[in-house]
């Protein structure tokens, strides 16, 4: 193997290649293993670390050899699907996502629909035959390229298409027909105004290793940093940039995307969680500002996608002894594995996963102890709200557990407000940037979002109660107050929330609490064994 060809690796059904993680990322090396078990995943390729590493030593600057890798690994990606980049007939799209070494959920950019342009949009068209599937898919292409490469604001995108939805009378833009998102996209077009933003509308590659540079780039960002901060990531030295071709969860009624988890990741239960949103991609699950719905609907809709899902589920749990995290797509009824990697939990449930795989016979009683090396299974409880008061309002369980605190509306109160008491971070929708916001509270609610948007999954992490999707809840942030229910707050006053049924309550309330008895009485047993 060439030095060249060392630096990029390929992936994809019929490629048998052993990727370190170490060097390509978790979630290249997570996906040459699928498609290895010959779990359907699209093809593509990933850069090293050693890329990342040399743009911050070269002054900002992409190595040399970056460009030809690229066009190697876009060569590839054309013969495994008959598709072309930058073609006008059947044009190429790919998603150009991080790939750290460890898991940094929502962190870092991914950049998806990468390929269009004004040519390839007329060549999408003629292909699929279905005009509202290409304006939505160059709409969103539009606001996510501009946003993370250009540092357009958001709301220079939010507000023409709730203008848009306000004007057609529909609850959200999946029920804009092609004619509504074919304006937004020529109003999104206009706000390209520099030359070298027109230019890189019409260029495909250029698309591309920008695209490269801004997931790069994100490895360096405050929010990036803080992550690593709390998580105690300082030894680990960049990030790989993972390329892959795109599957269309928006592409019509039985499309989608979702993320499941094989295990409950906040009690540890064997118990297959999903969420799911149909006609979405990928980022509008986990963004954390879209609701999304659970397994019922696809048991319903799609019963054979959620069988496929089941069994490739069991099979990744099994192949990495571990509960795994999956984010999929569905394409016109078809599943496609995006990534698995092993899941952010509870407390409580990685000390209910690691008896449970042990029993199972995955791991050794020594390796369930040496998982759970970092928490004193003694300490962790159980907690539980008294029937002694009423909730004001109830959103959907993310994090179990009872917080109790003063309401924080932004993560500055939050760490404010911390030195003087337990603190609730009150957000419409969390985003990555809310990282030190969440470390430093004891629980987090929004109005917005799915059980496993990104700020949920890390509040898990962090041990953290989480209620999300609290529709009830409304926030005025600039005058310091919100309204849960029928009941106006201001920041600074106490609620408590119940992770385990997503009530939320004014003041405080009873709590009853245990521990795990049989679980620890497992784990003491094992310690007396190996020792």
């Amino acid at each position: 193997m060439t030095d060249a060809m060392a630096r990029l690796a390929l992936f994809g059904l019929g490629q048998q290649n052993v990727m370190p993680a170490s060097e390509f990322g978790n979630k290249a090396a997570g996906l040459a293993d699928m498609a290895a078990l010959e779990v359907p995943v699209p093809a593509g390729f990933a850069l090293p670390v050693d890329i990342c590493r040399e743009y911050f030593v070269n002054g900002e600057v992409l190595g040399e050899d970056v460009p030809h890798l690229l066009l190697q690994g876009i060569t590839y990606i054309e013969r495994a699907t008959g598709t072309t980049f930058g073609g006008v007939r059947r044009p190429l799209l790919v998603s150009v996502r991080s790939g750290a070494p460890v898991s940094m959920p929502g962190i870092m950019d991914t950049i998806l629909n990468v390929g269009l342009t004004p040519s390839t949009v007329r060549g999408l068209l003629a292909y699929s035959g279905n005009p509202r599937f290409v304006y939505d898919t160059y709409r969103r292409f539009l606001v996510n390229y501009g946003t993370s490469i250009f540092a357009h604001a958001p709301s220079w995108y939010a507000t023409p298409l709730k203008e848009m939805i306000k004007k057609e009378g529909v609850a959200d833009e999946r029920e804009l027909d092609y004619q509504s998102l074919r304006t937004l996209c020529s109003m999104y077009e206009e706000l390209y105004s520099g030359p070298d933003q027109r230019e890189c509308l019409k260029d495909a590659y250029q698309q591309l290793v920008q695209g490269t540079i801004a997931v790069i780039r994100s490895w360096a960002s405050p929010r990036a940093e803080a992550f690593r901060s709390a998580h105690i990531l300082q030894d680990v030295s960049g990030t790989a940039v993972t390329v892959q071709a795109m599957v269309f969860g928006n592409m019509g009624a039985s499309s989608g995307a979702g993320v499941a988890f094989t295990r409950n990741p906040w009690t540890g239960v064997k118990e297959m969680l999903i969420d799911f949103r149909f006609g979405a991609q990928g980022e509008d699950v986990v963004s954390g500002d879209r609701e999304a719905t659970t397994q019922a609907e696809i048991i319903d809709i799609m019963p054979d996608v959620y069988r496929d899902l089941l069994q490739i589920g069991a099979r990744l749990d099994a192949h990495y002894r571990d509960m795994q995290d999956l984010e999929f797509t569905v394409q016109e009824g078809r599943l496609y594995l995006l990534q698995s990697r092993s899941g952010k939990r509870a407390p409580l449930a990685t000390l209910q996963i690691a008896v449970d795989l042990c029993e199972e016979g995955l791991i050794s009683p020594a390796e369930a102890l040496a998982r759970l090396h970092h928490i004193d299974p003694g300490s962790i409880e159980i907690q539980v709200v008294a029937a002694d008061k009423s909730p004001v309002a109830a959103g959907i369980s993310a994090s179990g557990g009872v917080a109790q605190g003063s309401i924080a509306l932004s993560s500055d109160r939050a760490q404010q407000d911390s030195e003087h008491g337990p603190v609730i971070l009150v957000r419409e929708t969390a985003s990555p940037d809310d990282i030190a916001g969440i470390d430093i509270s004891a629980g987090l609610l929004t109005a917005c979002g799915a059980r496993t948007s990104h700020a949920a999954v890390v509040a898990r992490h962090l041990g953290k109660v989480c209620v999300v999707n609290c529709t009830a809840l409304s926030i005025d942030p600039s005058r310091h107050r919100c309204t849960i229910g029928k009941v106006a707050f201001r920041e600074g006053d106490i609620i408590s929330i119940d992770g385990n049924t997503g009530a939320v309550y004014q003041g405080r309330v009873t709590v009853r609490s245990g521990h795990p008895d049989h679980l620890i009485e497992k784990i003491r047993r094992w310690e007396r064994l190996v020792n």
